[in-house]
């Protein structure tokens, strides 16, 4: 069985880099739904706070609960590193357009984060 935790921080990281790729403006590749609402600047803040959070969440969880494996902790780590990254481009117009490939990346951290915990699961499970 699946820790309910490992879960939970594979699909907050998930939902963070949907958000992420949301605000990223349709001429970098994106979407551009919500930048086209609310701008770029803030898009910036809510994608760093988001994967931040997520992230301090999945370290809590693991300082909570050991039985989260290492998985979860690796996908912790990267989303604050992404979320990191995706607030320090805000001012360079050169590599504005690395929002939509930070905000993939971080989607990927996501589905990696869920596959690798069943994955992790069932391999302990079976031995």
């Amino acid at each position: 069985m699946v820790s309910k935790y490992d879960l939970l921080v594979g699909v907050l990281v998930l939902i963070t880099g949907q958000i992420m790729f949301e605000f990223t403006p349709a001429e970098d590749g994106g979407p551009g739904l919500l930048s086209a609402v609310f701008g770029m600047d803030p898009g910036h803040y809510v994608g760093y706070m988001l994967a931040v959070v997520s992230g301090v969440i999945g370290l809590a969880l693991y300082l909570y609960d050991r039985r989260v494996n290492k998985v979860t902790v690796a996908v912790s780590i990267l989303s604050i590193l992404l979320g990191v990254v995706f607030l320090a481009i805000i001012n360079i117009m050169i590599i504005m357009g690395m929002m939509a490939i930070i905000a993939q990346i971080t989607l990927l951290v996501g589905i990696i984060g869920i596959a690798g915990s069943v994955i992790v699961k069932t391999r302990r499970k079976e031995d």
